[in-house]
């Protein structure tokens, strides 16, 4: 296809927002695993066995505030998300705070049981919200499911002001930036990580801290919350200025010991001896008494083929048939062929000793045989990254969010790729699918700073265990999310969703419909 180098642009409001942490891909990977016993599935509000679509609209203009923020849910059914939908922001009764300009409320999502219960619960940032006269400060917002899904009288409101959280408020911290959730202490319970990249530790600024909220029968609560930073014991590192610790995160059992780990991507570490930027930090399980059992350490120094803040994007799977969960990594910044910015993808396969730099790694960009396109300046290929049974043969495979990719001369339009993972050989490109918004079947029209694929997703939209990509285009007008139905080689369907197919007036620009999606 015919392409052509990015130009830079001025950004949205929403692109500048979400910019305020990450300079390279902004989107907050969500790594999922449903707790034990009769817990539900991840977004199962209402426990009738069909996930719910969740998306996130931090751009949404609530009560005349402008980028207050809003989150849509879309009941699943046999067919798929349901034509009507049900919106939650800071103005509906029962839930804390108030909608003001610039919170950003729905920036990131994530879904677990977190009390066991068998309705899934959702955990919403508000990254921007000033807490008192401290601008962005950021806020946590928890809904609990119940038979009849979300509401505001079943929601509680999280800061760093509140009474035995810890932790202290600061400005432009962005307390929630991004968040997880797995059982990682192994009692049962669904757990929620929540990263503070830009938080203050041991006295260096935006060095990064990370809270965790353990899962009891009665919800997550402040007394039960720890926080973590390269100073807590088994955690490899000391906190040093710009590190950006907990910038992403993703959690699975990474060395199959039956409890899960916690992955941390520190993409501002930088590499001594090298212009090398970001690391991993993988925090064994169990996570009890305020620390890892252990702590891992993998940085873009000793990994030949990345090196520009790695760990811009994490999405955790099962590619191949193993015990182990494998961690694939985007290096969005990376140069590729002299083209900066064009972007890579490292994919790391667990094992019983988990994740290292020794570990296989199997590299991926637009050069690479099988991989449509080529690599272009500010591509950003791997800037958004999610994992799903998307064919239905039992392991994972992976949809890789291009944010900027030019098709033809619209610049920023964006692009996306899915690529299969098999039993042996894991992540590779045999029937790889390159989606845009000119590819046939896809709707939509291909146009300058669209953004289709700024984020993705992944989630079985109509219950039949069988997990659908999902594309976000959060600059086409007020966005759209693109469900894909997938198999090697094919994309079977795609149906793209806006605010109006969901029951609402048709938003505005700048709405940002989709910049958080379900994982």
């Amino acid at each position: 296809m015919a392409e052509e180098k990015a130009t830079r642009r001025r950004p949205k409001p929403w692109q500048a927002a979400a910019a305020l942490v990450v300079c390279a891909g902004v989107v907050t990977t969500v790594a999922l695993t449903a707790g034990s016993g009769g817990a539900a599935e991840p977004y199962d509000f209402n426990g009738d066995g069909k996930p719910d679509l969740t998306v996130g609209v931090p751009g949404d203009t609530v009560g005349g505030h402008p980028r207050a923020g809003s989150v849509i849910v879309a009941g699943g059914t046999s067919t798929g998300p349901a034509s009507t939908a049900t919106r939650f922001d800071q103005d509906t009764t029962g839930v804390g705070g108030a909608a003001e300009t610039d919170d950003s409320f729905g920036q990131s999502v994530a879904s677990c049981d977190f009390d066991s219960n068998g309705y899934a619960d959702l955990a919403v940032a508000s990254p921007l919200e000033a807490v008192g006269t401290t601008e962005g400060a950021g806020l946590l917002t928890v809904f609990y499911g119940a038979s009849g899904g979300l509401s505001g009288s079943l929601s509680e409101t999280f800061t760093e002001d509140t009474a035995n959280y810890p932790g202290a408020v600061g400005k432009d911290e962005v307390f929630a930036y991004s968040l997880a959730a797995g059982d990682v202490n192994g009692d049962g319970y669904c757990d929620l990580a929540i990263g503070q990249p830009l938080d203050n530790a041991g006295g260096q600024s935006n060095a990064g801290t990370i809270k965790i909220m353990f899962g009891t029968s009665t919800g997550l609560n402040a007394a039960d919350t720890i926080q973590i930073d390269q100073s807590t014991a088994n955690v490899p590192g000391t906190p040093e200025a710009e590190d950006r610790f907990g910038e992403q995160l993703a959690i699975g059992d990474v060395n199959g010991d039956g409890t899960d780990d916690l992955v941390v991507a520190t993409i501002g570490e930088q590499i001594s001896g090298s212009s090398d930027r970001g690391s991993l930090h993988i925090l064994y399980g169990p996570i009890n008494n305020g620390a890892p059992a252990s702590g891992g350490y993998v940085d873009a120094g000793n990994v030949t083929g990345i090196g520009e803040f790695a760990g811009s994007a994490l999405a955790v799977g099962h590619f191949n048939d193993d015990a182990y969960a494998d961690i694939a990594v985007g290096v969005s910044d990376q140069e590729v062929g002299a083209k900066g910015a064009a972007g890579r993808l490292a994919v790391f396969y667990g094992s019983y000793q988990g994740l290292s730099a020794t570990s296989r790694i199997k590299l991926f960009d637009q050069d690479s045989p099988g991989i449509s396109g080529a690599p272009e300046t500010e591509d950003y290929f791997s800037s958004s990254l999610a994992a799903g049974d998307f064919d239905g043969d039992g392991t994972d495979d992976l949809v890789i969010g291009m944010r900027s990719e030019a098709i033809g001369s619209a610049t920023g339009s964006g692009a996306s790729m899915i690529l299969f993972g098999n039993v042996t050989g894991g992540i590779t490109t045999n029937g790889a699918l390159w989606i845009d918004q000119d590819t046939d079947g896809v709707p939509g029209t291909v146009a300058v700073a669209d953004h289709f694929g700024w984020t993705v997703g992944a989630l079985d939209t109509d219950g039949n265990g069988r997990v659908e990509p999902l594309i976000g285009a959060p600059g086409n007008a007020a966005g759209t999310v693109t469900i894909l139905k997938v198999k090697p080689g094919t994309l079977e369907s795609a149906t793209a969703l806006a605010e109006a197919d969901l029951g609402f007036t048709a938003g505005s620009n700048g709405d940002a419909l989709g910049i958080a999606l379900a994982h």
